[in-house]
């Protein structure tokens, strides 16, 4: 064993019996998964509250391009960089495998969250031996503690999923929607209502009569909040990018994520027996599968937001605990050097804002037309397109099997984002990088050093004092 694990299974060993049992074979880093420490158990039930924030897709190099973006227009550092500094601060470098890759899904990583147990990429809290897996969100709803789940994407799916879900493929959203209702998740808010109304099912009908709340917009959200359970789709499908939230008009009626955080925060802290609630910057991820700039920097200074407010909630109710972190990286984004001596990647940080809107909205615009605008696209980008990239967009866009314009247009333009942005990609992939994973608040002890991603599920249930075991 590695001397940085032997120290931290010296210092940490609160991994309950079997919780590696997923682990992938083909990592070569191995973990004692028989050991409970008495300073964890002394722990136990330390907190009423969990707030589990996570920036799906999350690269080390998209923080420093939102970190330089931030001191350059702002004058301070991110409120991540600021966590490093806080008083109480736990923090671990998180290795993120899946069961069947080095190389997660979001499926497998919320999996690992929520059940203790790494499974195959595309599947939700089943295990290799296609068990299921009992998720988080149930053994809070045992102890009566009320459950949400808050994303800027569809609300079904694979991170929020992972916390209460079990589907053996992550596309059965329809089957993970009806979960919600049958097992009471009590705040789910986000955008998908395409899954939850469908030629098959309407469940809007059944959440209603089960007493939930039911919301569609800003101002339907606001006169919620002090409902017990709610219901809040937003959009068909995903939330439109900050980005476009802020720039086009038609979309002032959608809230954000902080928004979405703040009401589900209100609505959930008066439980008695306090709550478990996960919070996702879902699209963090789909930018960088596309390799958008101008998005991933707005997605992440979104979810930046949401930090300073959960501590903030923190430092008032002691009784709280709180993770940030992400579940993998996604696209390999970085603020690259640029010209002589990297001297215009600063002014770099200037031109990006030049950027009004993200490849999906233009690309939505673009198949909605039927053909490449040029016009709008410069006034989207500042970018004067070329007749061949002109032929060569609306060649994809009547092309029938292209199934991602918004990574086609990236590329067709690659030379003149690099030139605006100053960023690179690695791919329009997800990374195998080791992240970061913050805790602060009661029983926040455990994390330091080196751990894997199924182990956030006994600190929690550690934590709240839900019982022992995987699920």
């Amino acid at each position: 064993m590695p001397k940085s694990l032997k120290n931290s299974a010296s210092r940490r060993r609160f991994i309950q019996g079997g919780a590696l049992a997923g682990a992938a074979g083909l990592l070569s880093v191995k973990q004692s998964s028989a050991f409970v420490s008495s300073s964890v158990t002394k722990q136990s039930g330390t907190a009423k509250n969990v707030i589990f924030l996570v920036a799906d897709g999350l690269s080390h190099g998209t923080l420093g391009l939102a970190h330089h973006w931030s001191l350059r227009h702002r004058g301070e550092c991110l409120n991540w960089i600021k966590m490093l500094d806080h008083a109480g601060l736990h923090h671990a470098q998180q290795d993120t495998a899946s069961a069947s890759s080095p190389v997660t899904d979001s499926a497998a990583a919320a999996s690992a969250w929520g059940s203790g147990v790494r499974v195959n990429n595309g599947s939700i809290n089943y295990s290799k031996a296609d068990r299921p897996l009992k998720p988080l969100m149930a053994y809070a709803k045992e102890r009566g503690k009320a459950t949400g789940l808050v994303s800027t994407c569809r609300i079904t799916h694979a991170t929020p999923a992972g916390f209460a879900a079990n589907v053996r493929k992550r596309d059965e959203e329809e089957v993970i929607a009806r979960q919600y209702l049958d097992r009471g998740i009590d705040l789910i808010l986000g955008g998908g209502l395409n899954r939850f109304k469908t030629d098959d099912q309407n469940l809007i009908p059944d959440f209603r009569a089960a007493g939930y709340s039911i919301c569609e917009d800003r101002k339907s959200l606001q006169k919620v909040s002090n409902a017990s359970q709610i219901l809040g789709l937003f959009s068909e499908s995903h939330l439109p990018y900050a980005l476009d939230r802020k720039n086009d008009p038609n979309l002032s009626a959608i809230p954000g994520l902080l928004e979405l955080f703040q009401a589900g925060l209100q609505a959930l802290k008066k439980a008695p027996e306090g709550f478990l609630l996960q919070v996702e910057s879902g699209r963090i991820d789909h930018a960088g599968h596309a390799n958008d700039p101008a998005a991933i920097l707005h997605e992440y200074l979104e979810f930046d937001r949401c930090i300073e407010f959960a501590l903030e909630y923190a430092k008032k109710d002691r009784d709280t605990l709180v993770i940030v972190t992400t579940d993998h990286g996604t696209g390999g984004c970085q603020l690259d050097g640029l010209g002589k001596r990297y001297g215009d990647s600063g002014p770099a940080l200037e031109r990006i804002n030049r950027i009004r809107n993200s490849f999906e909205w233009m690309t939505n615009k673009f198949e909605a037309a039927g053909q490449f605008d040029a016009a709008l696209f410069e006034e989207a980008t500042g970018i004067k397109a070329s007749t061949l990239q002109i032929e060569a967009m609306n060649g994809e866009i009547n092309n029938p099997t292209t199934s991602y314009l918004t990574s086609t247009m990236g590329a067709i333009f690659s030379r003149e984002f690099t030139e605006i942005s100053s960023t690179g990609w690695s791919s329009n992939n997800h990374t195998a990088e080791v992240v970061d994973f913050f805790a602060l608040g009661p029983g926040s002890e455990p994390v330091e050093g080196f751990m894997q991603n199924t182990e956030a599920f006994y600190l929690v249930k550690q934590a709240l004092g839900l019982g022992q075991g995987a699920g």
